[in-house]
C-alpha cells in the first residue's frame, strides 16, 4: 500500500503519542533539540595532515542531528567523517545504529554496515547488513528486516533484500520480500510500495472486501493528495450481483468556513444487472452524488446541500462505507441553496429549497423558489422587539419515478407571512416576569385563480413567571429553576389554506414550547394552557451530575384547527412529563417520558443506560411515541437498541449490537464482530444486517400516505454485510473509515 488518508484536520505528521502503549527497548529516545556545531571526545589527536583523530564518547553535531561513536576520524578538508565505530546516529525523525561507518556532512552521504534503524514518522525498525545513501533524501538499505512489533513472533516482520525510502517524497518500496504474520510466512513478492510517514500522501489505500447480500464487494481506493486543503479520493467497485462502478471523494477546506470539510461524493454504475432484471428498461445507469458546502464572510454566508440520483433506489441497492450520499434510512435527498446577510440588527435571507423522494411510493413534494427571510431585532434589559417578513413561492416537484399519479399535492402558488413581535422583562426580588406578544398576518397567492383564500391574522400571548435559586458548598453545586405560564393563541379557520410545509414537531414532552409552528407555517394552532415547571440541577464532586425535570401542562380548551385536520378529533388534556438524568465517570443514564392523564397512556417515552468500565461498554436505548397527531394518520414508534464493547485478554475484542422495531418484532439492524489487535497489528472480522423500517430512527420522518406498499416492500428488503479488516501497523497506509453499524439513537438524543 502506498497511501495515508488522514482527515483534513489532521495534515501534520503524527509522532510517537499515537503508540502510546507499545513500547520497545529498541526503540530509542530521539533528540529533538541539537547543539550548535561542535566536535567532542576523551581524546582528540590532530595529525599532521589537518586529520583529526577522535576516541571515547565521540560527538559530531551535524545539521538536524549528531553523532555518537566510540571512536572516528574527521577529516577537514573534506569535511569527511570515516572510520566511525560502533556509532549512533541522530537525524530529524530518524534514528541509525551500526558497528562501523562514514558520513559526509554536506551532502550527508553515508555507508553504514550491520545496524539498526529506527523511523520514528512510522513507528518502524529495520535491520540491516548494509545502508548507504544520504540523509534526508534516500536511504538503501541491504538484506534488511522491517517490523513495528516488540516480538515478531505475535506480529508481523518483512525480510527483503532491499528497502528503499526516499525521505523527500516521505515514500518506500521494498524488493524481494516475504512477509511473516505469526512467525508464518504468509507472502512473497517481488516489490510492495509503502508510505514512509503517517503524512497525507497520495496512492492505493487498503482494499476493502465484504461479503454482501448481492455477493463479493471489492473497493480499491486510490487517495490523491491535491493541496495542503483538498484532496480526492476514487474507489473502482465491483459487486458481484450488479456489475462494476466506481465512486468518488472530493473534500477541500475554504479559508472562510471555520475549519468545516465540504465535500462532492459520486456513485456510479454504468449498468446494473440486477436493475435491468427487475425493470427491464434500456437505461440502466445508476448514479447518485451530493455536494455540501458553507462559507462565511463578513457579512455574509452561503450554503448549498445538494444532492440527487438516478432513481429513489439506488442508495439503498447500492450502500457505500466512501461517500455520504444518504443514509439506507433517508426518506429523501435535500436539494437547497441559501445566502444570508446581517448587518447589524437585520437580517437578510434568500434560499432555494427542494427535495428528492428516496420512497418510490411518496412524491418529491414542493419546491421553495425562491424562499425570502426580512428580520429585524432590537434587544433590550427589559424591552426587546422584533418583526419578521417571509414570502415563498411553491412549485410542484413531480416524481419522475412515481409508479402512480399523487393527486394528494396538486396546488402552488405565493405564501406571504408577516410577523411583529414584543418581550417586556420585569425583575422582583424573588422572581422575574415576562410577557410575550406575538401578531402573525399569512395571505395566500395561488396559481389556481379559482381557489379564494382569504387574509389571516392571529394573535397569541404567553406569560411566564420564573425564579433562579443557588445552593452551593463545598464540592457540590445545585441550581433550582421554577416556572409557570400561561399561553393563549387565538383560533383563526384556516382550512381553505393549502398546505405546502406540513412537518411535525412532536418529539419530546409538550413539543417545543419555544416552536411557534407546530405544524408548519401554514397551520397555527390555536392554544391555551397553564404549565408549571421544575427544574433541579446538581453538580458534585468527581464530575458527577443529577438533572431533574417535572412538567404539568393543562390545557384549558381544545384545538379546533388541530382537529379539523385528524380523522378522529382529540379533545384537552392534562398531561405530565418528567426528565431525570444522571452522569459520572462510569455511567450515564436517563429518562423521560409524558402521560395524558385524560387518556390514561403513556405519550412518549426515552430511556438510555451507558456504562462505560475499564475493559467493557454497554449501551442500552429504548424510545416509545403513540398518538402522534399527523395528517390523517396516528402513527407509533416503539423501537430499543443494544450494543457491547468488550476488550479481552490478549488484545482481543469483541463488539455487537442490535436495533429491534418491538412493534413489528423485526429487527432492524444488527451487527457483531470479532477482532484482535496488539502494538504492530490489528484483525478485524464482522457481520452487520440491516432492514428498512416505515420512520427514521434519528428524525422519525413518516410516511404521508401508501404505507400497505412501503410496509410491504421493507419487509423483505435487506442488506447483509461480511467485512474483513486487517493492519500491519507502521507498514499499511492507515485508511481510516468509521464503519456506522447502526443509528445508535443513544448517541443522537
Amino acid at each position: 500500500m502506498q497511501a495515508s488518508a488522514a482527515s483534513l484536520d489532521q495534515l501534520n505528521s503524527l509522532t510517537q503519542e499515537q503508540f502510546q502503549g507499545c513500547a520497545n527497548a529498541a526503540y530509542p529516545k530521539l533528540i529533538n533539540n541539537y547543539a550548535s556545531d561542535s566536535i567532542d571526545a576523551g581524546t582528540i589527536d590532530i595529525q599532521s595532515n589537518g586529520d583529526i583523530s577522535l576516541d571515547n564518547n565521540v560527538l559530531i553535531t551535524l545539521n538536524d542531528g549528531q553523532i555518537q561513536a566510540s571512536s572516528a576520524t574527521y577529516l577537514q578538508n573534506q569535511n569527511v567523517i570515516k572510520d566511525i565505530k560502533n556509532g549512533d546516529i541522530y537525524h530529524s525523525n530518524n534514528y541509525f545504529k551500526f558497528l562501523s561507518g562514514s558520513l559526509a556532512k554536506d551532502s550527508g552521504e553515508l555507508e553504514l554496515d550491520h545496524g539498526k534503524a529506527y523511523l520514528r514518522d512510522r513507528n518502524l525498525l529495520i535491520d540491516y547488513q548494509s545502508l548507504t545513501g544520504n540523509l534526508g533524501q534516500n536511504l538503501i538499505f541491504k538484506n534488511a528486516s522491517l517490523s513495528s512489533c516488540n516480538d515478531v513472533s505475535v506480529g508481523w516482520e518483512i525480510k527483503a533484500e532491499s528497502i528503499n525510502i526516499n525521505e523527500e517524497t516521505d515514500r518506500g518500496y521494498i524488493e524481494d520480500l516475504s512477509l511473516k504474520v505469526l512467525d508464518r510466512t504468509i507472502l512473497k513478492l517481488p516489490y510492495l510500495p509503502f508510505p514512509a510517514t503517517t503524512k497525507r500522501l497520495s496512492g492505493f489505500l487498503e482494499p476493502e472486501l465484504s461479503l454482501t447480500s448481492d455477493g463479493a464487494d471489492l473497493f480499491v481506493p486510490y487517495f490523491w493528495v491535491l493541496s495542503d486543503t483538498s484532496d480526492l479520493t476514487i474507489a473502482p467497485r465491483a459487486l458481484k450481483d450488479r456489475g462494476i462502478g466506481f465512486e468518488g471523494n472530493y473534500r477541500y477546506l475554504t479559508k472562510s468556513n471555520s475549519g468545516a470539510v465540504n465535500y462532492l461524493d459520486l456513485l456510479f454504475f454504468p449498468k446494473d444487472k440486477e436493475f435491468k432484471k427487475d425493470h427491464d428498461r434500456d437505461d440502466n445507469e445508476r448514479w447518485a452524488f451530493r455536494i455540501k458546502e458553507n462559507r462565511s464572510f463578513t457579512n455574509i454566508e452561503t450554503s448549498i446541500d445538494w444532492a440527487k440520483s438516478s432513481d429513489s433506489m439506488v442508495l439503498l441497492d447500492l450502500p457505500s462505507s466512501l461517500t455520504n450520499i444518504a443514509n439506507q434510512r433517508d426518506h429523501y435527498l435535500t436539494q437547497s441553496v441559501s445566502m444570508s446577510m446581517l448587518v447589524n440588527n437585520l437580517s437578510l435571507s434568500i434560499m432555494r429549497e427542494g427535495f428528492q423522494s428516496l420512497n418510490p411510493f411518496i412524491t418529491n413534494g414542493y419546491i421553495k423558489k425562491p424562499e425570502l427571510n426580512l428580520e429585524y431585532k432590537q434587544y433590550g434589559s427589559s424591552f426587546s422587539y422584533f418583526a419578521r417578513a417571509n414570502y415563498a413561492n411553491f412549485d410542484i416537484n413531480n416524481n419522475q419515478h412515481l409508479p402512480f399519479n399523487n393527486h394528494r399535492i396538486h396546488q402552488s402558488g405565493k405564501r406571504f407571512i408577516t410577523e411583529i413581535g414584543a418581550e417586556t422583562l420585569h425583575g422582583f426580588q424573588y422572581f422575574d416576569v415576562s410577557i410575550d406578544g406575538l401578531f402573525l398576518h399569512k395571505k395566500y397567492n395561488l396559481d389556481d385563480k379559482e381557489i379564494n383564500t382569504q387574509s389571516t391574522s392571529i394573535p397569541s400571548i404567553k406569560i411566564k413567571i420564573s425564579s433562579l435559586l443557588r445552593s452551593s458548598s463545598i464540592g457540590s453545586f445545585s441550581l433550582l429553576m421554577p416556572e409557570f405560564i400561561y399561553q393563549k393563541t387565538n383560533y383563526k379557520d384556516q382550512s381553505m389554506d393549502p398546505i405546502f410545509d406540513l412537518h411535525q414537531r412532536n418529539l419530546g414532552n409538550f413539543n417545543r414550547l419555544n416552536a411557534r409552528y407546530f405544524f408548519g407555517k401554514d397551520r397555527m394552532p390555536d392554544t391555551e394552557f397553564l404549565l408549571a415547571r421544575l427544574k433541579w440541577q446538581k453538580r458534585i464532586k468527581n464530575n458527577s451530575a443529577i438533572n431533574f425535570q417535572i412538567i404539568k401542562k393543562n390545557e384549558l380548551k381544545e384545538s379546533q384547527v388541530i382537529n379539523s385536520m385528524l380523522d378522529k378529533p382529540i379533545g384537552k388534556d392534562s398531561q405530565i412529563g418528567t426528565h431525570l438524568s444522571f452522569e459520572n465517570q462510569t455511567l450515564r443514564a436517563f429518562v423521560k417520558a409524558n402521560y395524558s392523564q385524560k387518556r390514561n397512556t403513556l405519550n412518549f417515552g426515552q430511556t438510555g443506560v451507558d456504562i462505560q468500565l475499564p475493559e467493557t461498554r454497554l449501551t442500552f436505548s429504548r424510545n416509545f411515541q403513540s398518538n402522534i397527531p399527523l395528517l390523517h394518520t396516528v402513527s407509533e414508534i416503539d423501537y430499543a437498541e443494544f450494543s457491547i464493547e468488550r476488550i479481552m485478554h490478549g488484545g482481543y475484542k469483541f463488539i455487537g449490537g442490535i436495533s429491534k422495531d418491538l412493534d413489528s418484532k423485526k429487527n432492524l439492524e444488527s451487527y457483531f464482530g470479532f477482532g484482535y489487535e496488539n502494538c504492530c497489528i490489528a484483525f478485524k472480522i464482522y457481520a452487520s444486517d440491516k432492514r428498512l423500517s416505515k420512520y427514521n430512527l434519528l428524525n422519525f420522518k413518516s410516511m404521508q400516505f401508501d404505507d400497505a406498499s412501503w410496509d410491504k416492500m421493507i419487509s423483505i428488503e435487506n442488506k447483509s454485510r461480511i467485512n474483513f479488516e486487517f493492519e500491519l501497523k507502521g507498514l499499511t497506509g492507515g485508511n481510516k473509515r468509521i464503519n456506522q453499524f447502526f443509528s445508535n439513537a443513544f448517541s443522537n438524543l
